[in-house]
This record gives structure tokens, C-alpha cells and sequence, in this order.
């Protein structure tokens, strides 16, 4: 049995080393080598491709930068803020407490803090994006399967069950208790502003006569969205990559280590 731990530990090295680096590094690749699209640009190959009787069944894999357009702002849950979009989540923090002897027989008592999430939304509406070079908008698939969306956490905090009064999320809300005293509770948000700026990879196509950008069909190719620039991505890739590497040379190491000392 004892023989197992050291076998999980070097294989996820090599799956470190091997799979999730290679993954992040060719990520990586694709970002730097790829040339911006303007709009202007995707939409003037969407006319071409129409022109050729192929407009609708026309994909192409691109990166696009622009600035988020809305008429129709959210409003946070929590921190009330008009927002393009928002991910919430809200966790309920309890605390329950245990008698039981020690190894002298004496009585202790051990505390327990749990968090329990209650809820974990998304805002549903479509978000589009604009670049200036063409009054065309395009819609980014934010909330599609396989998108990897970055962007940052706007708001985090826990509040004492006793001053949640102050928002107005909680004045018709009624939590359970799990068995526990509840302490308070944890609410965090992670948003798009307004007018904000996105780098985007995914692949270009046409839904009537509106163009999207979406997963890519290939299922190798990444269907990014973030808040950070191009330079900030690829050095957040390039730390991630090495962190692989290391972690799973480490785990290969202690894992060798642990097979001698059992042979």
C-alpha cells in the first residue's frame, strides 16, 4: 500500500512535466506568433466568403482586441456596481465546536470552521466587443463550454451575520444553518467593466448576419478571454509553464526518494 504514494507522485510529474507544461507552452506559442484581426478585416472576409456562397459555414481562428459595448449593464449582487458582466459567489461561514478526551483523558474542545457555497452565479446576457476600425460589433461567447475567461475578482469580503443588513442582497434571503453556528457570511465577485479593454483568441463565425467568436471546432486551439494584455498573458504563461516544470521535477525527486527508502 505504502507503495502507491510514491507512484502518484512521480506520474504526476511526468504529467506535469510532460502534458500540462507542453499544453501551456504551445498556448503560449499560439499567442505570440498570432497577428491581431481587426473587425474591419473579419468582416471584410465574411463579405468575400458570402460573395463566394460560403459566408455561414466560414470559421476562422483568430485574436482580436477591442472594448466591451453595452446598453444593458448588470448590476452586482453584492457590492451593487453597474457592470458589463459579473461571477458571484456567495458561501455561507460556520463554526461547530466538539467535545472529546485527549490522549490523558482530559476534555477538550475542538473548533471547526467550514464554508458552505450557497449559490455561484453567472450573468447570462451576451457582451460584445468594438475595435474602432468598423461600426461592426462582435459577440464573445462568454458564458460557451471551453472558454478560458480571466478576468479579475472586483470585490471580496466577509461579512458577521450581524451586519447584513447593510446590503440589500440579504433582506428577503434565509440560509440553513448545516448543523452549525453561522458566523457570517463570504461574498465574492469577479466583473468586466464597462468600456473595458479584452484580449480574445477563439474562432470567428457568423450566426445571421452577426459575427461571434466562440470555442474553436478544433478542440487543440484555446478560446481565450481576458482582462490582461497580450504581454501580461504571455508572462502569466510563461510563469505557469516553469511552475509545471519545477513542481514536476520535485514530485518526480520525492517520489524516487520514498521508493528507495521502501526497497
Amino acid at each position: 500500500m505504502q507503495i502507491i504514494i510514491p507512484i502518484v507522485l512521480i506520474g504526476f510529474g511526468l504529467v506535469a512535466i510532460f502534458y500540462l507544461r507542453t499544453k501551456t507552452q504551445n498556448s503560449t506559442t499560439e499567442i505570440k506568433f498570432m497577428q491581431t484581426k481587426k473587425i474591419s478585416e473579419l468582416k471584410d472576409m465574411f463579405d468575400q466568403m458570402d460573395a463566394n456562397g460560403l459566408g455561414n459555414d466560414y470559421r476562422e481562428f483568430v485574436e482580436l482586441k477591442g472594448n466591451i459595448v453595452s446598453d444593458n449593464l448588470v448590476e452586482t449582487p453584492f457590492s451593487n456596481r453597474k457592470v458589463a458582466y459579473c461571477e458571484s459567489e456567495l458561501a455561507q461561514v460556520t463554526e461547530s465546536r466538539e467535545q472529546y478526551r485527549d490522549n490523558n483523558g482530559n476534555m477538550q474542545t475542538r473548533v471547526t470552521k467550514q464554508e458552505n457555497t450557497i449559490s455561484n452565479e453567472k450573468t447570462s446576457q451576451e457582451i460584445s466587443i468594438k475595435d474602432g476600425s468598423s461600426e461592426e460589433a462582435v459577440v464573445v461567447e462568454i458564458n460557451a463550454t471551453g472558454c478560458d475567461l480571466d478576468i479579475p475578482k472586483t470585490f471580496d469580503r466577509f461579512e458577521p451575520k450581524n451586519n447584513l443588513s447593510n446590503y440589500r442582497y440579504f433582506n428577503s434571503f434565509v440560509w440553513n444553518r448545516y448543523g452549525a453556528e453561522t458566523l457570517g457570511f463570504k461574498m465574492t465577485e469577479s466583473t468586466i467593466d464597462a468600456n473595458q479593454s479584452l484580449y480574445i483568441i477563439g474562432e470567428a463565425f457568423r450566426v445571421g448576419n452577426v459575427i461571434h467568436v466562440g470555442k474553436p471546432q478544433d478542440s487543440k486551439k484555446p478560446f481565450i478571454v481576458t482582462t490582461k494584455s497580450e504581454e501580461d498573458l504571455i508572462n502569466s504563461s510563461n510563469r505557469k509553464s516553469m511552475m509545471y516544470l519545477v513542481g514536476g521535477i520535485v514530485a518526480i525527486l520525492v517520489g524516487i526518494v520514498m521508493l528507495i527508502n521502501l526497497i
